[in-house]
């Protein structure tokens, strides 16, 4: 299963994407959202980046405040598209990464040397 990393770039503003090879996964796994690491061990020396959300394999977003891997079902009365006060049945992953995660998204807390643009070059389309 293919698992994609989306790094967000506060200063800038801009996103990055990248897929992520069964070795990078391994670094991830057990992560909980919310985590500061090292994001050397994906080409990004001297960077540092917080975990800030990600998506289960059915597309199903984390949430931090659910414990655990795999899909739980909430009631919930936050959402898009809830009235004010209807509380309504929910499904969310758990807050911890594992092989059934499908996106990982991380917000840049430190810079590094290496320019982000270097480190993921636009792809042409050909």
């Amino acid at each position: 299963m293919e698992v994609k990393l989306v790094i967000n770039n506060t200063n800038g503003g801009k996103s990055y994407s990248k897929v992520l090879t069964q070795g990078e996964l391994e670094n991830f796994t057990g992560k909980r959202l919310g985590e500061e690491l090292d994001l050397s061990f994906i080409g990004l020396d001297g960077y540092s980046g917080r975990i800030t959300g990600g998506s289960y394999m059915t597309g199903t977003p984390m949430r931090k405040d659910i414990d655990g891997i795999g899909l739980k079902k909430i009631l919930s009365k936050w959402g898009v598209g809830n009235k004010t006060g209807v509380r309504r049945r929910k499904s969310v992953a758990g807050n911890t990464i594992s092989q059934f995660t499908s996106q990982i998204n991380v917000a840049i807390t430190k810079q590094g040397s290496k320019n982000l643009e270097e480190a993921f070059p636009k792809k042409k389309d050909g």
